[in-house]
């Protein structure tokens, strides 16, 4: 990625419905939510894992409900106060995180989220960004580009770049569309293409995903 061409991009996006969080926020509109991340978990049964903190004064009443959303899969507490909770929380994997891989484009975490719209900040090139929100639009995908301009952060380091056979690995699950929704291969059908065990390669796509999705400062 060129560091000199990367562009950062702030756009407001709506959670689809059904998710948990899109029910959450009608419920519960004056909440405060922050998502420190979120990557996929099981690739095989697309589920996808996040830690988010939430600050409310009926905190009791949000974990309930989180807690017995049909999308939810796991929920556990990490720290609890009387008005903020920090917890882990397995749920179906959305297509807002696949698009994101498939174009190549970094999320800068943490996330806020206000009245059930995600506030993201993206870097990449300016034309990856385009592709990914030319794909939201195509998808029907509730959104608004907020602002866009010249990236302040560098890029060009070891966290971002990929080994000779991560980048292939990465080419041919985006390329036989392993990332699309519905699937069009299988976790296990890459693997035997790429000659590798199904377990390994999952474990090689959770760290390639890491470090192309997840910008840290």
């Amino acid at each position: 990625m060129d560091s000199s061409k990367s562009s950062l991009a702030r756009i407001k996006i709506k959670f689809p419905d059904g998710l948990w969080i899109s029910e959450l926020f009608e419920n519960f509109p004056d909440l405060k939510m922050e998502i420190s991340y979120f990557l996929p978990y099981d690739l095989e049964k697309s589920i996808g894992n996040s830690i988010i903190e939430i600050m409310h004064y009926n905190i009791d009443s949000i974990i309930q409900e989180i807690k017995n959303h049909p999308s939810v899969f796991e929920f556990s507490i990490l720290e609890q106060e009387v008005r903020k909770v920090k917890f882990n929380v397995k749920t179906k994997d959305p297509y807002l995180l696949y698009a994101v891989i498939k174009c190549g484009v970094l999320i800068n975490f943490p996330v806020r989220v206000k009245d059930g719209y995600a506030y993201w900040r993206l870097i990449s090139s300016r034309k990856s960004i385009d592709r990914l929100l030319t794909l939201f639009e195509q998808r029907n995908i509730d959104f608004e580009l907020l602002r866009i301009g010249k990236s302040p952060y560098i890029l060009e380091d070891d966290k971002h770049k990929l080994t000779y056979d991560q980048s292939n690995v990465l080419d041919k699950a985006i390329s036989l569309g392993f990332f699309e929704i519905p699937r069009n291969i299988s976790l296990e059908e890459l693997a035997n293409k790429l000659g590798k065990s199904k377990s390994a390669l999952s474990v090689m796509l959770r760290k390639i995903i890491k470090k192309k999705v997840m910008f840290e400062l």
